[in-house]
């Protein structure tokens, strides 16, 4: 039955995409064990066509050929690493091109090494991500023909002041129009931008909202408009949540996804769990020894992509860190994501060579002092730096204040250096990580912190 809901998507037009998220209503609903029989059916013609026409894949599937595929088989398949990605990318190709999955675009991520991984996106994954883009504005209940905005990175044409304007926001013939601006933009001007344009929807980087979010507080901005902050593509910061209902009386609404893959999981519309998408998507959470994970317990996100056979990711390895969750109250039975951590080089590692999701007291310091700006570096298994752009210089004791509340926040005995900076930029591609560790190391042991 997944199999028909890429074919509706890809090959009816609008009726196609509605009839597809009609399909999602039923099968998200469905009982565990009926969603796992039809992935691994969907699973294992990805494999037997990445084994007959994938040059990476030929060998080391070739042991799949014999027997049906089991959710242990699975478990068995060889993982797939962002270097094996990026170093055999022609390899990972397919040689043949199969109806209703022709590529109609590349799909470009530099991630922390700058150097860029390329993923041929099909036709059948495109129209299976505008059918989940649907999923996620029906659960939230957002009414189509209202103005969105959205503030991320966008190499040219949509600078400040003016930004950038297209006429739909949705895959819908009743959007709205979508108002675009550059996410380097000053906070300041955007908020300017924002108001200029008054869009019922914001959605840009979850750091940058949080920005928003304090920069509205700061200078008295309201926006009587805006119905919903949403986020993506970060770690969501403590206390945004709260902050944005307190300030612009709007809840806010994450969503997980990456560039190779498209969406992984949406905030669930009755809390702020994320469900899996596991009609195009199997994904793991794996422990250390790649068992996985019981619910609370956090580990590496492994994702097999179902509908992409232009370019197939079987149990791809993404770099994040996320934790398993209970099954939810909303009477929805996909897999259920407690919370989303990060990338591997936003995970701290102890001198015991133990590792975890570091807490360093990030959503109160830029009220307890002057600080316009900050990021926490690990640069040794016991040094850290924290950077910091001050509104102004700071005193002593102020200097020893704020290095002592982040050591006794993380826990252990750091040696912490405050150093000041100009600024700290985001990356080219938009993003801004308020931790990162510069520790060479070649596997994680993760924990819930």
């Amino acid at each position: 039955m997944l199999e028909s809901f890429a074919t509706l998507a890809a090959h009816r037009g609008q009726a196609g995409l509605e009839a597809a998220v009609e399909l999602l209503e039923e099968t998200q609903r469905w009982p565990e064990s009926e969603l796992l029989q039809q992935q691994l059916l969907l699973a294992g013609r990805l494999i037997a066509h990445a084994r007959k026409s994938v040059p990476w894949y030929r060998e080391r599937l070739a042991h799949t050929a014999s027997a049906p595929l089991t959710l242990d088989r699975f478990h068995e398949l060889p993982i797939l690493s962002r270097a094996d990605l990026l170093d055999h990318r022609q390899e990972l190709k397919s040689s043949e091109t199969l109806p209703g999955h022709r590529t109609v675009r590349e799909a470009n991520s530099s991630g922390s090494t700058g150097r860029q991984v390329t993923v041929e996106i099909d036709s059948a994954s495109a129209a299976v991500t505008r059918v989940i883009a649907l999923r996620d504005h029906a659960w939230h209940g957002r009414e189509l023909t209202c103005k969105a905005a959205g503030i991320r990175a966008i190499v040219s044409g949509a600078s400040a002041p003016l930004g950038r304007h297209v006429p739909r926001w949705a895959p819908s013939p009743r959007s709205g129009p979508l108002a675009l601006l550059d996410v380097h933009t000053p906070v300041r001007a955007q908020l300017e931008w924002i108001e200029r344009e008054a869009p019922a929807y914001l959605a840009t980087y979850a750091s940058n909202a949080a920005a928003l979010v304090e920069a509205g507080e700061r200078h008295g901005v309201s926006l009587p408009s805006l119905r919903e902050l949403g986020t993506f593509g970060e770690v969501l910061p403590d206390g945004l949540r709260d902050a944005a209902m307190r300030v612009w009386n709007v809840p806010v609404v994450d969503s997980y996804s990456c560039v190779e893959l498209g969406y992984l999981a949406l905030q669930c519309p009755k809390g702020t769990t994320y469900h899996v998408q596991s009609e195009s998507v199997l994904l793991e959470l794996l422990r250390d020894d790649a068992t996985p994970c019981a619910p609370g317990e956090v580990g590496r996100v492994v994702v097999t992509a179902l509908h992409a056979f232009v370019m197939p990711l079987i149990r791809y390895e993404t770099g994040d860190y996320a934790m398993a969750g209970e099954p939810c109250r909303c009477g929805r039975r996909l897999p259920v994501i407690e919370r989303i951590l990060g990338r591997a080089r936003n995970m701290m590692v102890l001198p015991s060579g133990d590792v975890l999701w570091p807490r360093y007291a990030s959503n109160i310091l830029g009220k307890l002092f002057p600080l316009r700006q900050f990021r926490l570096v690990q640069t040794s298994l016991r040094e850290l730096v924290l950077e910091i752009v001050p509104a102004r210089p700071l005193s002593v004791d102020e200097e020893r204040g704020l290095k002592s509340l982040v050591v006794e926040t993380l826990g252990h005995p750091f040696e912490l250096e405050l150093r000041t900076v100009d600024d700290i930029p985001r990356s080219p591609s938009g993003k801004f990580e308020d931790f990162v560790c510069r520790v060479p190391r070649t596997s994680l042991t993760a924990r819930s912190g």
